[in-house]
């Protein structure tokens, strides 16, 4: 089996076994789903009676700042590489007289003479600029999720000292934006020609830059930003509107995320002081919660889950929504939120007697 097809498999496998699982939560099938929908919460679902007596097999819920440490540092990896290669599929069709085609004769080593359709063939190569400049686009998207949410992790939420979350919810955590940045970077995989030339790529360009201290292509070029306009001109309108989507989730969130830990402030400050911290946490309010109001909120209880919901949706429009592990990708992501809301929104409806009765869990006016 080809190294492309078994990567896609084994992502194929890992996203429907996170589906399984999160309808076995959803689903009434008694003590099973207990035990799923028990290992997914977290936060105040999760309380430990005492800071010195935690739940056995938990986590502080503070350690969500590793999903997005570890997913960044993977996340950039695969978009370097996948930012270079669609580099070099775009801009060696600029000049002849480039120093980008000097370069990618050097270290590609045979220029467009190469017969067997190789990373040096520049006709060969522009074909997949579009495929490449794709998945640049994905994980460039979920890398600004990521960003955002390692800063909000470290400077805006306000987490409980008693809030836990299960070491199984932990390891998935931890599992799941490596595996998304993967899924995104490998949606062209099944594709050999496509898989074949990627990997000729990071063996020859990138090795030999490495080894000849020349640089990747992009370092000694004189490419004019005119020249970049033409390649973002070239995205597809799929493209644009995914990313319109995203940036609505996106910022959305963000606001959401704010609100909720406004709720736990002594002081909401502003100015240039608010830029990391826009609020210094009340000790004695960092144990209690209140009902979020305000934005999307006044609609859903977990009004951001819903939000990342819409910024996963723009995601899957960019992708063009043709490629099945995308799709189970998002389906893990609805389901998973779908459970942890359907949580959250029954203890508040037990802890607050006038908690809103027309507010749903999720979607509005639906669930």
């Amino acid at each position: 089996m080809e190294f492309g097809t078994v990567v896609v498999l084994g992502l194929r496998v890992l996203w429907s076994l996170a589906v399984g699982g999160a309808l076995i939560g959803l689903l009434p099938l008694g003590a099973v789903s207990e035990f799923v929908r028990d290992l997914s919460r977290r936060g105040k679902l999760k309380l430990a009676s005492s800071a010195n007596n935690p739940p056995r097999f938990t986590v502080p819920q503070r350690w969500f700042a590793h999903f997005y440490v570890l997913g960044s540092l993977v996340n950039t990896l695969l978009l370097v590489v996948t930012f270079l290669f669609a580099y070099s599929c775009t801009f060696p069709l600029q000049s002849e007289e480039s120093q980008v085609s000097a370069v990618v004769a050097q270290l590609g080593g045979a220029g467009t003479s190469d017969s067997n359709g190789g990373v040096g063939n520049v006709g060969h190569l522009a074909k997949y600029r579009g495929r490449a400049w794709g998945s640049f686009v994905l994980l460039v998207m979920l890398g600004l999720q990521l960003l955002r949410r390692l800063l909000e992790t470290n400077h805006i939420s306000q987490y409980s000292p008693l809030a836990r979350m299960s070491i199984f919810g932990y390891l998935v955590g931890l599992g799941f934006y490596p595996a998304a940045s993967l899924t995104f970077f490998s949606q062209h995989f099944q594709d050999q020609d496509y898989l074949s030339l990627i990997c000729k790529f990071v063996v020859q360009r990138l090795g030999s830059a490495w080894v000849l201290h020349t640089g990747p292509p992009l370092l000694n070029s004189r490419i004019e930003l005119k020249e970049y306009v033409k390649s973002v001109r070239g995205l597809e309108a799929f493209q644009l509107v995914g990313m319109a989507v995203f940036l609505l989730g996106w910022i959305q969130q963000y606001r959401l995320h704010s609100i909720l830990a406004s709720l736990r402030a002594k002081k909401v400050r502003t100015g240039i002081e608010a830029v990391l911290k826009p609020y210094s946490t009340d000790k004695k309010k960092v144990d209690r919660y209140e009902i979020p109001q305000g934005s999307w909120f006044e609609w859903v209880s977990c009004a951001h889950y819903l939000a990342e919901i819409v910024l996963y949706a723009g995601i899957v429009i960019a992708s063009g929504g043709n490629n099945l592990n995308i799709w189970l990708f998002y389906s893990w992501v609805v389901l998973n939120l779908t459970l942890a809301a359907s949580e959250t929104h029954k203890w508040y409806k037990s802890k607050f007697e006038d908690y809103p009765p027309f507010r749903r869990a999720m979607f509005p006016f639906i669930y």
